[in-house]
């Protein structure tokens, strides 16, 4: 059962389901938003796992922090982990690199103890804590997740690149640029082990592989948007320090991400971000050498 099928990661998930002719149970966010209610109608379909995506976007792509909204989504996300405990089903929850403060130099592994530094993070570690207890528990990791939403991460920069303005950028932001059909393409790897009785229940770290700043992906993206003839000239980009730009004391400044766990455990490699960055922008910016207004 797939709880959030209707986000950009809920799609993605559902379509690479369907190529393989894997049939998930999706349920889209119903009118006036996730409750705790419906919980017991959607498990008596007995499913066999359930994946939890409802607030991927306001997560990973907005980073919401509002103390009301995020109460909400705890409140949601604790009911459903004890539902799927009364129900003896499996739940696999995402989280991020928010749980840590970003202070460590290399990337974080599985064993460093989570110190997070803002709402949204705190509130993932809780979570993690209490699914931990559940033996039948999937917790994955993610770093930066790219999707073709207008407003997320790689939207928001896009903006900015192709706005011909001078772009601020901060400087020593670390992370994995991840596209959101490899998340998916995890996802529904994870899945298919388990259910092939392979208790690898746990948490796993999963990040695009290479490690790389902001501004790196800054001008990975501007070389793209200019073979594709999005833009015509490089914009300047000017870096600033990382304790001066908004995400400060929101996100970590170093959300690098160890996969080596899921690499050993499951036999998950890591994918290059760089070869799916074309892919990346015909899907958020439209059809190939149509230039954004």
């Amino acid at each position: 059962m797939l709880l959030g099928a209707d986000n950009r990661l809920g799609q993605a998930l559902t379509a690479l389901a369907a190529a393989e002719d894997i049939q998930l149970m999706a349920v889209g966010q119903p009118e006036g938003g996730w409750r705790a209610e419906a919980l017991d109608s959607w498990l008596a379909q007995q499913p066999d796992a359930v994946v939890n995506l409802t607030h991927y976007h306001e997560q990973f792509q907005l980073g919401v922090q509002d103390a009301r909204t995020l109460q909400a989504q705890r409140a949601f996300d604790t009911a459903l982990l004890a539902a799927c405990q009364q129900h003896d089903v499996l739940l696999l929850m995402l989280s991020s690199a928010r749980v840590f403060d970003g202070l460590k130099p290399a990337p974080y592994s599985e064993k460093d103890e989570t110190a997070p530094a803002d709402p949204l993070g705190a509130m993932q570690a809780e979570l993690e804590q209490r699914l931990l207890v559940w033996e039948r528990h999937l917790i994955l990791r993610l770093s930066w997740v790219l999707d073709s939403s207008a407003e997320g991460q790689l939207g928001r920069l896009l903006t900015q690149l192709c706005s011909a303005q001078p772009v601020t950028l901060a400087e020593e932001w670390r992370g994995n640029p991840t596209p959101v059909t490899d998340v998916a393409r995890v996802i529904l790897a994870l899945l298919k082990q388990v259910d092939c009785d392979a208790p690898l229940y746990g948490l796993y770290h999963y990040g695009g592989a290479e490690v790389s700043s902001w501004i790196s992906l800054a001008k990975a993206l501007v070389q793209e948007l200019l073979a594709a003839g999005y833009i015509e000239h490089d914009p300047l980009i000017q870096p600033v320090p990382f304790s001066s730009q908004p995400m400060a004391g929101k996100e970590p400044q170093n959300a690098a991400l160890s996969g080596k766990r899921i690499l050993h455990t499951f036999g998950i490699k890591p994918r290059a971000w760089r070869s799916q960055l074309a892919g990346l922008l015909e899907q958020s910016l439209g059809a190939k050498n149509q230039r954004p207004q």
